[in-house]
């Protein structure tokens, strides 16, 4: 009788270690997979700032007045907006060099 006793409390035992580990286990993967998400994150950020402050400086500071060929953009009487507009997009992207 007391070796069922001491087999059935051995048997508990290792039930709650097993447990324990498998817990232990499952918080830790969930954990790493958590601070890998963090790292990622952070590196993303750093990314997105440092090229956003890159593409600040390469930027006009400053106000610039506006310009005279604003009037000649303006779409005229019986002409399409779309293109009007098109025609002032190009314009803005050729002053600013990309185009």
């Amino acid at each position: 009788m007391l070796k069922r006793v001491l087999a059935i409390l051995v048997l508990v035992l290792v039930a709650v270690v097993a447990i324990r580990l498998v817990v232990g286990l499952v918080v830790g993967l969930v954990s790493a997979v958590l601070w890998v998400v963090v790292v990622a994150a952070l590196v993303a950020a750093g990314l997105w700032a440092r090229s956003t402050l890159k593409s600040g400086a390469k930027r006009r500071r400053g106000v610039k007045p506006p310009s005279s060929s604003a009037a000649e953009l303006a779409a005229a009487p019986g002409e399409d907006p779309v293109a009007a507009e098109m025609r002032r997009i190009t314009e803005q992207l050729r002053e600013q060099g990309r185009r």
